[in-house]
C-alpha cells in the first residue's frame, strides 16, 4: 500500500488560491479533554466548520473499524487508486484492524466525522529512517474541492512536528495532479522527484505555530 496525499484540489493554481483561502472558509476551535497532553492528538477534538457543516476531528480509535470500511465502501473508483495505487474493491478486516489501531506516536491518524461517519483521514506512519514518516490523505469524494484537506494535512502536521519529526514522505501517481499542487501549496520547498512510475515527494515539516 502506497502512502500519498489524496489532492482535493483542481490543479496547482486552485490549490495555492485554496491554501490562502483556508481561514476565509473554515474555522476551527480546539477542546480539550482533562489530562490530555499539550501538545498531543490524544485527548484533543477539533471541531471545524466546513460550508456551514460541522465535521469533529480527532484521533482514530479501534471501535472506528466499520466506520474505515463505510468511509472506503463510499469512494470512487479514482479515489480508490489514487490512495492504494491500485483498483481494490474492498479492504480485509486485518488491514482495517491496521489502519485504526495506532499507537499515536510513531503511528498517527486522526479522523473528520460527520454525523457519526469518519468522512476524511489524515495519518502518518514512521520509516526507518530518523524524524521521517510516510503520510496519507484520504477525503471522501463529497467533501472534496471545500478546501478542507489542505486544513487536514496542516494539522497532522503539527501533531507531528510536537512529535520530533521533520520531514514527511509521500508517493503520487502521476495523474494525481492535485496532489502534486497541494504539496507545493504546503511546502512550496518540498522535493519532488520521478521514480519507476511515480513522484516521490519529500515534505519538510515547519515548526507548529
Amino acid at each position: 500500500m502506497h502512502p500519498q496525499l489524496l489532492g482535493t484540489l483542481a490543479d496547482q493554481r486552485r490549490a495555492r488560491l485554496l491554501a490562502g483561502a483556508d481561514a476565509h472558509n473554515l474555522v476551527a476551535t480546539a477542546r480539550r479533554v482533562p489530562g490530555a497532553p499539550r501538545g498531543e492528538s490524544r485527548g484533543t477534538w477539533d471541531m471545524v466548520w466546513v460550508d456551514g457543516a460541522a465535521l469533529h476531528v480527532r484521533p482514530v480509535a479501534l471501535d472506528d473499524v466499520d466506520r474505515l470500511e463505510r468511509l472506503f465502501s463510499r469512494l470512487s473508483p479514482r479515489s480508490v487508486r489514487l490512495r492504494f495505487f491500485s483498483p481494490i474493491r474492498r479492504l480485509s478486516r486485518p488491514q482495517l484492524v491496521r489502519l485504526a489501531h495506532v499507537d499515536h506516536a510513531r503511528r498517527e491518524a486522526i479522523v473528520a466525522v460527520h454525523d457519526d461517519e469518519i468522512v476524511a483521514v489524515a495519518r502518518y506512519d514512521a520509516r526507518d529512517e530518523p524524524r521521517e514518516a510516510e503520510v496519507a490523505l484520504t477525503v471522501e469524494d463529497a467533501w472534496q474541492h471545500r478546501g478542507f484537506g489542505s486544513w487536514l494535512a496542516r494539522r497532522l502536521t503539527q501533531i507531528a512536528v510536537a512529535r520530533g519529526f521533520e520531514t514527511f514522505v509521500a508517493s503520487i501517481l502521476p495523474e494525481n495532479r492535485a496532489a502534486l499542487g497541494l504539496v507545493r501549496a504546503l511546502a512550496p520547498h518540498a522535493s519532488i522527484r520521478w521514480n519507476h512510475g511515480e513522484y516521490e515527494a519529500s515534505i519538510p515539516l515547519a515548526p507548529a505555530r
